[in-house]
């Protein structure tokens, strides 16, 4: 059966601080651990990519400088090849053991610092400001007359420069692919753990939902057991068994409640009985007859408290007592109900206000097919809830709406001595109190949530500018 009572939201706790749930925790860690991988792996190959573009720019600017060198002519005089390259420079220098090297040809853009940091011939080649630089050597005579066919005696090396615009822009097209790729990663990582933390959570978002129905549900029914093998299934089989001893002692208390109840019932009414017999006994003295009527008030007080526990005892088993269900006619219900209460409630210094539809039709549509039994414990529930709450010297009012093509909506409404608050979402939880000093036991509003659950009405409570307003609609 569905819950009628229609639940309190918890108002969020103040200054909470911000906290990352299972699947969030899920997402961040995946993401992170992807993430980081991706960035590493990224890294690594923009490293290598980039040592592999670097060697090769180098290669075939060797290749080129290797084929200027082959070109240089040292006989009469040193005859070289100019580049022909945008952007090429080129230094030229002979080197002899014994002799300071003689540097015989350096293009006009070649750097004029100190040359000691360029690239020896067969190592890797060198930044040079914005180019690269390689080194290529052969062996040579001393520049002069037949150098080309004497014996060799020195070195002549030859640095080529380019510039490195073109090795950059390749290197910025490497690195723009790998943060996309990156990027696909992140997004991926994020897909893989939502995905992955849905499988994940299914099982328990499961125990979640039937956790919720189990608030307001008649019997506390089984969480579902994920056949996993780890430690949700664990949790779900420990859940419960604690689901199970909860219920049992549920159970139990409900049967000793029902059982104490009807046991009192007899010795209760027979009390009740002797005493109006003898406080009709006009020979008893005056003072003896308030006595008599005082301990007939306060058994009749007791007698109510033991039908509230034994209809606690039938409610708290799941077992909802059988509706005899009849049409009812709630304006005329309302008006008895009023004239029955309206001496509690002048003893209680409270007003009792009751508003009916004026409109014939609309007190055509107040006449409900329920249980009349049912539905009176329901209402003197919240209507003895609204007298005993409500701030002193002030009222309660009852009222009817009856519209065509809409149920009928009794509501009840009585200012508050205390503002409820948080409070408000407890008060049809079984045996609270939101005032501790006041008389009754907190069954009064479970119990009329409970019939209401069983007749089909929808029961909700709401505080307003410091009233409560109790509210119970039929069914069209």
């Amino acid at each position: 059966m569905d819950s009628s009572i229609i639940p309190f939201p918890t108002p969020p706790a103040k200054n909470r601080r911000f906290r990352l749930g299972l699947r969030g925790q899920l997402l961040l860690v995946f993401g992170l651990v992807f993430g980081l991988a991706t960035l590493a792996a990224g890294s690594y190959q923009y490293r290598s990519l980039g040592r592999l573009l670097a060697r090769a720019d180098d290669d075939r600017l060797r290749l080129r400088a290797s084929q200027l060198l082959a070109r240089v002519s040292l006989d009469p005089q040193p005859t070289l090849p100019l580049p022909d390259q945008t952007g090429e420079t080129m230094r030229l220098v002979f080197e002899e053991p014994g002799q300071p090297a003689r540097e015989l040809f350096r293009s006009a853009r070649w750097p004029a610092h100190d040359t000691a940091g360029l690239p020896r011939p067969g190592t890797p080649g060198h930044k040079l400001q914005h180019g690269r630089v390689v080194a290529v050597a052969r062996l040579a005579a001393p520049p002069g007359p037949g150098a080309d066919y004497a014996e060799p005696t020195g070195r002549l090396t030859l640095w080529l420069a380019h510039p490195a615009a073109p090795l950059e822009k390749a290197l910025a097209r490497v690195q723009r692919t790998l943060w996309l790729g990156l990027l696909g990663s992140a997004g991926l990582a994020g897909a893989l753990a939502l995905l992955v933390a849905g499988v994940v959570l299914r099982p328990l978002r499961r125990m979640a939902a039937q956790a919720r129905r189990i608030q307001q549900a008649q019997d506390i029914a089984p969480l579902p057991v994920p056949d996993t093998g780890d430690e949700v299934q664990e949790l779900a089989e420990t859940l419960n068994q604690l689901l199970a001893r909860l219920r049992g002692q549920a159970t139990a208390q409900a049967n000793f409640l029902a059982a104490a109840a009807h046991e009192l019932r007899t010795p209760l009414a027979t009390l009740q009985t002797g005493l109006d017999v003898s406080g009709r006994d006009h020979s008893l003295p005056p003072a003896t007859r308030a006595a008599l009527a005082g301990h007939d008030a306060e058994l009749a007080r007791l007698g109510r408290l033991v039908d509230d526990f034994l209809l606690v005892g039938r409610l708290g088993n799941g077992a909802a007592p059988p509706a005899a269900r009849r049409p009812v006619a709630l304006d005329e219900l309302l008006l008895a109900l009023a004239d029955r209460e309206l001496p509690r409630f002048r003893a209680a210094d409270r007003t009792l206000t009751i508003e009916l539809p004026t409109e014939e039709t609309d007190a055509a549509q107040a006449t409900v097919e329920t249980d009349v039994d049912q539905l009176t414990t329901l209402l003197l529930n919240l209507l003895d809830n609204a007298r005993k709450h409500a701030r002193p010297g002030t009222g309660v009012v009852l009222r009817l709406q009856a519209a065509a093509g809409q149920g009928p909506v009794v509501s009840i409404e009585n200012e508050l001595a205390a503002p409820l608050g948080e409070r408000l979402a407890q008060l049809t939880t079984a045996w609270y109190q939101a005032d501790p000093l006041a008389p009754g036991t907190g069954l009064g509003l479970w119990i009329a949530g409970r019939l209401a659950q069983g007749l089909g009405l929808k029961l909700a409570l709401a505080e307003e500018a410091g009233r409560l307003r109790v509210t119970l609609g039929f069914p069209v």
